[in-house]
């Protein structure tokens, strides 16, 4: 029997959308029906069959819902919809690849919590940047970017293998790098900064401005030695402030290891506050990008910086295994995350951290985010970012599987481990509405004789549902 498991829309652009799923234990087809009506869905198909199901439909219309579902093997992901990103103001200027915690590890990993308890990928690390730099250079990029922690544990022989085997992959693709906290380790017999400056940077400082047809890229050094806290410091917030003044006019995008929006479960940086009064009376400041979070996430802070977006890149080497484009167009950008054509090991993430059932779940949805969080559009001052709504049941495995088999004369289904042990979360549908999501409840609760619930899907840092049953 084809299960369809761990179903996701990874990406909803403006003009394309990713979706991904995994058929356990068999090999099927993978195809996409999709279409602007339920009724009249096209499909897509034509990948060689496999276990892990990554796929992209491009020539979609901006601002524009869509419905779809995923089959593999005879069998259907539920029907659900989403909406595009609407596009950014005037012509496209240049695309910028954005990568983050990359923990070249090699034999010298640091062994830390993430390697321990949460999937990260060390034994991988390379095989997942090799991939990465394959992916992003096929979507065209000008210009490539890392926001930090290339390396693991700073060590020499990290650094050789980074800049003289995998940086020079990206060929005549340029790139800049932020350092990392990472990237600053001494313990354990790293070489700190000076590795990352001599093999990664090439320049004589981590921190760094460059102008690229007529926009600003600024590097900040938020990091200490072997600090894992962040901290900009009022000496380079001044010089920050400076590079924003003599840029004046033209657009600018900020990149940083930590972020600086606040707190995260992990470390930020501390001076976030400083550093946003600094930069808030600078309407040309377009953006603010980071890493060090391994998630998808996206944050602003209203009372300082109105609706300038904050981003957390997600790593590659542990879940979702990922990277971003973002398209930079006269008036705006365009950002959107992309799963690592791996599946196999983003998912060896998923399923490696030792949490369980609850755990496991807070996890997952801690580090995948929402689709706000993987797809967004700032233009002319505004950010647009859409939600999910999804109508789901929890039950004993044997019944959810009998559930799914029902579903697949009657729309279709896809399923997900539950938080509780021993049971699993049948999806029977995701929307981009709440309305869409309860006139399916309405249907789908007569037809099936279950209580579906809906939960909402959008940005997060930890669902309040989750902290209030798992945490206190």
């Amino acid at each position: 029997m084809v299960v369809i498991k761990n179903e996701e829309l990874c990406t909803a652009g403006s003009d394309h959308a990713v979706f991904s799923w995994v058929t356990p234990g068999q090999k099927a087809d993978t195809t996409v029906y999709l279409g602007e009506a339920p009724g009249t869905l096209i499909k897509y198909t034509g990948l060689p069959d496999t276990e892990y199901h990554l796929a992209e439909v491009r020539g979609l219309k901006p601002s524009t819902r869509y419905w779809y579902a995923v089959a593999s093997g005879g069998a259907s992901g539920p029907l659900n919809s989403f909406v595009t990103l609407p596009a950014p103001g005037g012509k496209l200027i240049f695309s910028l690849g954005l990568i983050s915690d990359t923990h070249i590890a090699l034999e010298d990993s640091v062994n830390d919590v993430n390697e321990k308890y949460f999937g990260k990928l060390s034994k991988y690390s390379g095989v997942l940047f090799e991939q990465c730099v394959r992916d992003i250079k096929a979507r065209n990029i000008n210009l490539a970017l890392i926001v930090g922690d290339l390396s693991d544990s700073s060590s020499g022989r990290q650094y050789q293998v980074l800049g003289k085997a995998l940086l020079p992959a990206f060929g005549d693709t340029p790139y800049l790098a932020c350092i990392g906290n990472h990237d600053k380790y001494l313990k354990n017999a790293g070489l700190g900064e000076l590795g990352f400056l001599k093999y990664v940077a090439g320049r004589a400082e981590t921190r760094a401005s460059f102008n690229i047809l007529g926009h600003q890229l600024i590097l900040i050094d938020s990091c200490g030695q072997n600090k894992d806290w962040g901290e900009i410091g009022d000496e380079q917030i001044s010089w920050v402030v400076q590079r924003l003044k003599e840029a004046a006019g033209r657009p600018s995008f900020l990149f940083l290891h930590h972020p600086c929006n606040g707190f995260d479960v992990w470390f930020g940086t501390k001076d976030f506050r400083k550093f946003q009064q600094a930069i808030r009376r600078f309407p040309d400041v377009r953006g603010v990008f980071c890493g060090h979070m391994h998630r998808h996430y996206v944050s602003t802070s209203r009372f300082m910086t109105g609706s300038l977006p904050y981003v957390v890149l997600p790593a590659t080497v542990q879940f979702p295994c990922s990277y971003a484009v973002m398209r930079v167009h006269e008036k705006g950008f365009e950002y959107n995350a992309y799963k690592i054509s791996r599946l196999d090991l983003s998912e060896m993430s998923r399923e490696s951290t030792i949490l369980k059932d609850r755990g496991r779940a807070v996890f997952s949805m801690y580090s995948f985010g929402g689709i706000g969080d993987r797809s967004i559009t700032y233009s002319s001052g505004r950010l647009h970012r859409h939600k999910q709504y999804e109508l789901s049941v929890t039950l004993e495995h044997k019944k959810a599987m009998e559930l799914f088999m029902r579903t697949q004369s009657a729309g279709g289904a896809s399923c997900v481990p539950a938080a509780e042990s021993g049971k699993t979360r049948v999806i029977l549908g995701r929307y981009d509405s709440p309305g869409l999501a309860l006139s399916s409840r309405l249907s789908k609760i007569p037809l099936y004789g279950i209580k579906a619930s809906i939960i909402k899907e959008g940005s997060f840092s930890l669902p309040e549902e989750f902290i209030k049953t798992y945490y206190e």
